[in-house]
């Protein structure tokens, strides 16, 4: 299934009045991470996972099979910036089996609620020195103002998701941040298309790829920049022009290409590689 298939079995699958969805993008990276699980190889498993991927802070306590207890919010008074609130929707059928996978690294042991706050306090900041003058960013979270990192608890990563504005054009934006697993792919190979990607090494002896990919004659156009720090952290941001609009009444969804994306490959490189996107502070 291409990019702009699975854009439309999440719209399908979760009809908001107006999204914008890069859940199929980050599922994408899923099944490639997690080749054991048993809903990855099918067409249709990948437009169920663009749904049940979609990250959000939990909203009640409860024990993390990992050994991490999730807290109930956000309201620490050491969770830094001031975040919404996003509590998981109702689950609809059984809950998604949880991602198992070595790491480089043991696992980090910080609550997920810091860990959202503290990555949140490095990005934004970020963003501001990064993105180009006059560009705003829009969370694409009901009721939120500004980007901020969830914790997606199935999968265990940390994902940012945004809405990039500049001059009439929108883009998409999304950041994750994950540990870096013993069998993930290196550099280009885990890039949309290796074709068009190069691959360098960091001063400090981490990895960084960085890709462009135009699948098909449509303008559909995907830039992409992955750091995998060595220390244990993996760092990926992802920008698109492809809109999933539902503006009929029966919730049919329509794909919309805008112009190729705004921010360069040099400008995605710069925040991928923030000092503090990191899960080892």
């Amino acid at each position: 299934m291409d990019d702009l298939s699975q854009h439309l079995h999440a719209a399908v699958a979760t009809p908001p009045p107006t999204r914008i969805d890069l859940d199929a993008l980050i599922a994408a990276d899923r099944r490639r991470r997690h080749r054991t699980w048993t809903m990855a190889g099918t067409g249709a498993a990948l437009a169920v996972a663009a749904v049940a991927v979609t990250p959000a802070l939990l909203a009640g306590p409860g024990p993390d099979p990992a050994g991490l207890t999730l807290p109930g919010g956000l309201s620490s008074p050491s969770a830094g910036p001031s975040l919404c609130a996003t509590p998981t929707p109702p689950a609809s059928g059984s809950p998604a089996p949880l991602q198992t996978y070595d790491t480089v690294r043991a696992r980090p042991t910080e609550r997920p609620d810091r860990a959202a706050a503290r990555l949140t306090e490095v990005l934004r900041p970020g963003l501001d020195t990064v993105l180009p003058a006059g560009m705003t960013v829009d969370s694409t979270l009901p009721g939120c103002d500004l980007i901020q990192f969830e914790y997606e608890r199935s999968n265990r990563f940390y994902a940012a998701r945004a809405r990039l504005a500049l001059r009439g054009q929108v883009d998409n934006l999304a950041v994750t941040v994950l540990p870096t697993g013993v069998d993930d792919p290196r550099g280009c190979a885990a890039a949309p298309d290796p074709a068009g990607c190069t691959s360098s090494r960091l001063p400090d002896g981490g990895s960084l790829a960085v890709s462009t990919a135009t699948p098909g004659d449509d303008g559909h156009e995907q830039r992409w920049a992955q750091v995998q720090r060595v220390d244990g952290s993996t760092v990926t941001v992802r920008t698109d022009n492809v809109h999933v609009v539902v503006e009929r009444a029966d919730g049919v969804p329509t794909v919309k290409l805008g112009p190729p994306p705004v921010l360069t490959a040099e400008q995605l490189t710069a925040i991928a590689t923030l000092p503090g996107l990191t899960l080892h502070p």
